[in-house]
C-alpha cells in the first residue's frame, strides 16, 4: 500500500559522534541515505531529502530540498519539510536504519485518521520525533521555538498536542523493538550494517 503522502529523509546532521556525514556511509548496497529512499519510496507518493548540501549519491526519484540555514538542529529539517507538505508528510532521520515498513505503517494510518498535528512514536518512554508523522499546521509554533533558542522537537511535540503512538502500539509491528536505534557511533555503524 502507497501512503498519499511525502516521506521527507532528513539528512543535513552533523554527525559529530560519528566523525563523517552518515548519509554517506556504506550500507546495504549503496550509501544510508540511498537505504532509506529504498525502503520509503514504495510507501509514500514521494521522497524527499532535506539536506545542507546537495547529496553526491544518486538519489533516483528522491527530491532534494535544501535547507538554507547553516545551524544545526533536526528541528530545521522538519520546517523545511513542512514548508514543502501540503498537510502530512512523514519524517525520518537517515540514521534510523532499523525502522520496519511495518513500524512505519502503524505511524502512517494512525497519522491520516486523525486530526491531530503529529503523531509521534515513543519508546523506552522517549518521544520519537524523528519517525513520526507532521502536519503542516505546526509550522507556526516550530517558527516561534526558532526564534526563541528553543529547538527540541520532543518539546515541540508536546507544545503542539502530538498524538502519542505507545510502545503497546507498535511493538506487535516489530517484537525485535530495534525499529527506534539511532545510528551515533561507529559501533552502532557496524552492529547494524551487519544487519542490513
Amino acid at each position: 500500500m502507497r501512503f498519499p503522502i511525502p516521506a521527507a529523509i532528513l539528512a543535513g546532521g552533523a554527525s559529530k559522534r560519528m566523525g563523517s556525514p552518515k548519509a554517506s556511509l556504506r550500507f546495504g548496497s549503496g550509501t544510508l541515505l540511498q537505504h532509506q529512499i529504498r525502503r520509503l519510496a514504495p510507501l509514500f507518493s514521494e521522497v524527499l531529502v532535506v539536506a545542507k548540501e546537495p547529496p553526491e549519491a544518486a538519489l533516483g526519484r528522491a527530491r532534494v530540498l535544501l535547507d538554507s540555514t547553516p545551524k544545526q538542529a533536526s528541528i530545521y529539517g522538519l520546517l523545511r519539510a513542512l514548508e514543502e507538505a501540503e498537510d502530512r508528510v512523514f519524517v525520518l532521520a537517515v540514521d534510523l536504519p532499523m525502522i520496519t515498513p511495518r513500524v512505519i505503517g502503524a505511524i502512517v494510518e494512525k497519522g491520516l485518521a486523525t486530526g491531530a498535528p503529529a503523531v509521534v512514536p515513543e519508546a523506552e518512554g522517549r518521544l520519537q520525533p524523528l519517525a513520526a508523522l507532521w502536519r503542516r499546521t505546526v509550522l507556526p509554533a516550530a517558527r516561534a521555538r526558532i526564534a526563541r533558542g528553543d529547538l527540541s522537537l520532543q518539546d515541540l511535540a508536546r507544545e503542539a498536542g502530538a498524538e502519542i503512538l505507545t510502545e503497546a502500539e507498535w511493538r506487535p509491528c516489530d517484537p525485535s523493538g530495534n525499529s527506534f536505534a539511532n545510528l551515533n557511533t561507529m559501533e552502532d555503524y557496524v552492529a547494524m550494517r551487519e544487519r542490513a
